[in-house]
Formats: structure tokens, sequence, C-alpha cells
């Protein structure tokens, strides 16, 4: 194994497992995954999730038994949640650095490993307890496997993998584990082949191995949930959320632009020279002597160049990954950050591809924008002090901290412009302590400012309540409670249900915010602890 190889292990595990359970769970999502996963586990019901005892329908199976396994191994707790995403991310890296070393050669595979591993966007999901980053390898794999079926000229074992990475897929976040496989290897052989091309992405031991996989699953909720099933998990959870807007979750049309400047910083001013490298490839071909001699150089000599110069263009490829979903997630009329993470990997290919190009002027031009970039996050978490303080959050030396890396890496982009040198490796190290200053700093502060006084409550209902005695809550979805407290809970609606809650219910205890708390006056309800967001009651 090459030093480069054990560089990129050494990252990857470091960037995945920093920290992993430092902080308590954020609601929604992870902790809403982290209790559907623990029911499971204690009611040993495998085949259906449940979150506060009501049927989930939201995402399938295959998240639950994931984060479920792990609290088999390390018991219900935060680390245990986030494994399965931290495991998933290591594993990504590697699978992205191999294969392109395996086709453009060690130097090309270590930038796009690096600036996949070492950014906003991979540090986030690989600690989150939710599919993302799964959902991201399994797609990843699918169109390795599906690229390696087409480049190599025969289909043998690698369509099988094609097909069985994308039934896992369709397993752990429904039908984007089809749509997004099979549309980008769609649009890619007729870009590349014409129609006739097409059918090469078809095999029918293929399709068995999906079916095999992938619908005995759907076919049980289908059984056993029958037209239920089919409206909340396929119309509301995927066609009216691309439709329609869930749980407000609105977007412009370009909101995944600065999400993308965010979250692949500061490798984002290398994109637009690879975007531009991949239409220069647009016919197809784009392997030359260098990139011959380059895979001789990680191993791999077997491979003659008359064989090489035959391989469809993999920055081609990235542009077609890269395009499609992040048009598809555009045109969505829900957005989040984390649809785009799917993309991530064909973009981290993409700037790899204008982080090797020889264009001088280019590069000037990145480097460029990178220094100006920097300095105007610099300057906004310098300012950014002061609208902190006025939401009550008072530990903010770490933001002094976080602004001068971005004002070292301002002042890496100059040198790099004036000087015309490559300063990839201080880039990474700044990157690297920029991340590290947010995970050991400021998202402690994040969690104790969102989670803290939640968390605390949840404790004192776990600690209060006797066994069958439940919470309400009013005004509220936090599953975190839940999670902590062990309890299930009953969610109010209204103030006339929340009361009637109260006088029919005896020892209770009641969460909900602040603002709302008058609600509670003369029902017999104590006030326990408040601040400025929730109040916690009980009524003995």
């Amino acid at each position: 194994m090459t030093r480069t190889s054990l560089l990129i292990i050494g990252v990857a595990l470091f960037m995945s497992f920093l920290r992993l359970g430092s902080v308590t769970l954020f609601d929604v999502d992870e902790a809403v995954f982290a209790e559907a996963s623990k029911e499971m586990v204690r009611s040993g019901d495998w085949i259906t999730p449940t979150y506060n005892g009501e049927v989930r329908y939201d995402k399938p199976i295959l998240f639950y038994w994931l984060m479920s396994a792990s609290y088999t191994l390390f018991g219900e707790n935060e680390f245990a949640a986030r494994f399965p995403s931290a495991l998933a991310a290591f594993s990504l890296v590697l699978a992205v650095f191999f294969f392109v070393r395996y086709f453009r050669g060690e130097r090309y595979a270590l930038y796009a490993a690096i600036t996949l591993t070492i950014s906003g966007y991979f540090f986030a999901y690989s600690h989150a307890a939710v599919t993302d980053m799964a959902l991201t390898l399994l797609i990843t794999l699918s169109l390795l496997s599906f690229y390696l079926s087409v480049s190599l000229g025969k289909k043998g074992w690698y369509v099988y993998g094609f097909y069985l990475f994308s039934s896992l897929a369709f397993l752990t976040k429904g039908l984007i584990g089809i749509i997004f496989p099979f549309g980008i290897a769609t649009v890619y052989l007729f870009i590349t082949g014409g129609p006739a091309g097409v059918k090469r992405a078809f095999s029918l031991k293929g399709i068995i191995i999906f079916l095999l996989v992938s619908f005995p699953w759907y076919v049980s909720q289908t059984v056993i949930h029958g037209q239920e099933f089919i409206r909340q998990f396929f119309i509301k959870h995927h066609f009216m959320r691309y439709t329609g807007v869930i749980s407000g979750h609105r977007g412009p049309v370009y909101y995944f632009i600065p999400a993308l400047g965010a979250g692949l910083f500061p490798w984002v001013v290398f994109l637009p020279a690879g975007i531009r490298n991949a239409f220069k490839d647009s016919d197809g071909l784009s392997v030359t002597g260098n990139e011959v001699r380059n895979k001789k150089e990680s191993g791999n000599p077997s491979l003659a160049a008359e064989k090489v110069a035959r391989h469809p263009s993999l920055n081609l490829f990235a542009l077609v990954w890269f395009a499609f979903i992040f048009i598809f997630f555009s045109l969505s009329t829900t957005k989040l950050p984390n649809y785009i993470l799917p993309a991530i990997p064909a973009a981290s290919l993409l700037i790899a591809s204008g982080m090797t190009v020889e264009d001088k002027r280019g590069k000037q031009y990145s480097n460029g924008f990178l220094a100006v970039l920097s300095a105007l996050m610099g300057l906004g978490f310098m300012i950014s002090r002061r609208y902190l303080l006025k939401i009550d959050i008072h530990s903010l030396n770490w933001t002094a901290a976080v602004a001068l890396t971005m004002f070292a890496m301002a002042g890496l982009g100059f040198y790099a412009v004036f000087k015309r040198k490559q300063v990839y490796g201080i880039m990474s190290a700044l990157m690297i302590i920029f991340l590290v200053i947010l995970s050991t700093n400021a998202l402690p502060v994040a969690n104790q400012y969102l989670q803290g006084t939640l968390y605390s409550y949840s404790l004192y209902a776990k600690e209060r309540l006797h066994s069958g005695e439940r919470i309400i809550t009013y005004g509220i979805n936090n599953p975190s409670i839940v999670f902590y407290s062990g309890r299930n809970i009953i969610k109010a609606n209204s103030k006339d249900e929340l009361l009637t809650l109260v006088g029919n219910n005896g020892h209770t205890i009641v969460i909900m915010k602040t603002k709302d708390s008058g609600i509670l006056e003369g029902s017999g309800a104590h006030l326990h602890a408040e601040d400025g967001k929730y109040a916690i009651f009980e009524k003995p």
C-alpha cells in the first residue's frame, strides 16, 4: 500500500469519526431516526419501523437496520446512532480514491479524495444520524460499478454491482435509489453511444437481482398496511415532497448554488474548471499518454495504451452525474442542503480535474476567487459575534479563531495568484483546522443552544414519570424528547385538546414553548422551569 493510500485512509478515518458522539442528537431528523431504531430493537419488529409507537412511513427499512445493528454493538447512544453514517463516509472516500486511481493515477485520485473528505458537506453528514451518507455511498457504488462495466468493454460482475447497490439505495431512501443510478446511466450512454447505446445499462440478471433484494420489504409493507403505505410512502413522501412544500422547506431554483459554495468550500473554486474540462471531453474520449503512464505508476500496467484510449471520459461521466442530480433537485419545490449530497462525489471528480489542469490563467482566477471568498467568510464570522450575542450565545472565542483561519486561507489564495504555485497541501491543513475548531467549539455551543433545554427537560421527565405515564407536548415537534426521556408523547394539536388532556390525566408532564405557557394557568399543572424558548410543567 502506497503512502498516498495510507494518507487518505488516515484522513478519512479522522474526519469521519472525530468527536462522533460528543453532542446530543439534533431535532428533528437525527432524533427521529435514532428513536425509531431504538423502538425496532426493543420491540423485535424488524419489518415495520415505528416512532412514538406509531408506524413511520417516511423512509424504507435499510437505514433502520444499520442503526439497530449499531445499537447492539455500542449501546443506545449518540455514537451508535451516528456510526452507520461515519462508516459509510469512510467507505465512500476509499471507493472514490481507488476507483479514480485505477483510471487516472494517484495524483488525480488524491485530489478527488481530499476535496471530498475535507469539506463541510462531508463532515456534517458523516456525523449525522440520517440516511444521506449511506444513500450517497450506495448510489456512488452503483454508478462506479456501471462505469466499470461500460468502460472495460464487458459487463461481467460490475453490471450486477450496478443493480445490487441501486436496490440497496432503493431500500435506503425510496425511488431516488432507482431514478439516480438508472437516469444518470441512461443519459451518459445516450450521449456517448446514442439511442442504441442505452441498452447497455440493462441486464435481465441484474433486474432479477434488484427485485430479489429490494422488493420483499416493499411487498411486505403493502400486504401489512395496504393503501395507507402506498399513500404515505410513495404519494406523500415522494411525489408531494417533490411537487409541493413539506415542513416549510421551500427554496428558489438557485438554492443549491450557495449550498455547494458553503458545503464544498474551498475546493468549489476549482469546479468551473472541471466542468469546462468535461465539456472539452464531450466526445467521450479523453485519455492521454500521461494518463496511460499514471495507470502504470498506480499499479495497473496490464491495461495497454490502446485499450485505455477507448475508455469513455471520466470527466464527462462525472458531469452527467453531477448535473443530473443538481438539476433534478433544483426543480424540486421542497429543498434541503442534504438533497444534493449524492452529487458531491461527482463534484469531487470534477474539482480534481480542475486542480490538475495546466491552464495557469484559469488557476489564477480560481485562486483569486478563493482569496475573495475566504476573506468574505472571515468577515462574516467576525460580524456574527454581535448577532450571536443578541440571541444569548456568549461562548464566542472560537469565532476569532475561525475568522483568522479564513483570513489565512485568503492570504494563501493571494499568494497562489501572484506566485503561480499550487498550495493544495496548505489549503487542506487550514481546512482541517477550520473543521476541527467548528467541531470542538462551535458545534457544542450550537447543540447547547438548540437542544440543551429539551435535553434537561427530557431527563427530568424520565426521572419523574412512572411506567405507562406519558409526556404531553403542545406546539413543538422534537423527537429528542422521546429518545432521551424514554417515554412516548401525546401531541396536543389545539388549546382545548391540551387542557382536556391535562385534565383527564393524573400525574403528567407538559413541554411546550414558553410563549404558550399561559394556556395552562389554572389547569393544575405547575411551572417547573422555563427559558426563552421552552417551558416544562408538571401536574402532580
